[in-house]
């Protein structure tokens, strides 16, 4: 069988090899000292550069972020995506299909002998969850705005979203609400439970949240809170998780004081 190499390397750079030896073609990431093989089994090990030779456990080595790889067994297919593969450094034709693997498009066949692949920076996408009402809690109207009003102490909104499968992290959560017509003091306050899962888990498996949080807003104002911290658990933002999210009103403040929740966006890191 013959080694694989590249050639067209663009965006070359140099960086010292980690705990295995890679060669030419490797998918790699930077673990923040050093360069690993990428494995779509954790989506925080996504590929970041193509090793262009082969080089041993602790050598400085040449990677790049595009490039053509080149295999004169043959092995792709023409016109095919390939991605990273859930098996560690290397790169499939296969979609991973596993629990939580990470899919990362890398690139595509040139030829059976020939694989283009082409790394783009780490983007933002945004997802927004429009809440609904949980239990008592009714949709209600301010103005132009229509959201979930919580009116007394446990009435919640939720909803739930998958987490996209080309996820690499969080990057921010807002959770929004305007203020029915009477300014809201640090009285009235709020709670977020999380639950994460795939297909066949427990829905109590993976969980997240945080406290109470103050729910103020000045009269007739929209305001938004950073609530990333709800959903920092181990586990939870994983590609390919659904989300139950849960925003209960925690303790009632001053009569009449009530918000009406709009919506959670959520921006998510994607590759």
């Amino acid at each position: 069988m013959a080694d694989a190499y590249v050639r067209q390397a663009r965006g070359v750079f140099t960086g010292t090899v980690g705990s295995t030896d890679l060669t030419a073609g490797m998918p790699v990431y930077f673990d923040g000292t050093d360069w690993e093989k990428a494995d779509a089994d954790d989506n925080t090990l996504f590929t970041e550069a193509i090793v262009v030779n082969n080089v041993s456990i602790g050598e400085v080595g040449a990677f790049c972020r595009s490039c053509i790889i080149v295999d004169t067994d043959a092995p792709y297919t023409q016109g095919d995506q390939y991605y990273l593969s859930a098996t560690a450094g290397t790169i499939t034709a296969t979609r991973p299909t596993g629990a939580n693997n990470l899919v990362q498009v890398l690139g595509f066949g040139l030829s059976t002998t020939e694989l283009y692949v082409d790394i783009p920076p780490v983007k933002e996408h945004i997802v927004n969850v429009q809440l609904a009402p949980d239990g008592t809690a009714v949709m209600s109207q301010y103005g132009d705005f229509t959201g979930v009003l919580l009116d007394a102490a446990a009435e919640a909104a939720g909803g739930s979203l998958e987490v996209p499968a080309n996820c690499v992290g969080l990057e921010i959560a807002h959770l929004w609400w305007t203020g029915v017509g009477t300014a809201l003091d640090a009285s009235d306050t709020y709670t977020i439970d999380v639950s994460a899962g795939v297909d066949d888990e427990t829905t109590t498996t993976t969980t997240d949240g945080i406290a109470a949080a103050a729910l103020t807003v000045a009269a007739a104002d929209i305001n938004k809170a950073d609530v990333s911290a709800a959903f920092d658990g181990t586990g939870v933002i994983e590609a390919g998780n659904v989300l139950g999210i849960d925003v209960d009103k925690a303790a009632e403040g001053t009569a009449g004081d009530n918000p009406l929740m709009l919506c959670l966006t959520m921006v998510f890191l994607v590759v």
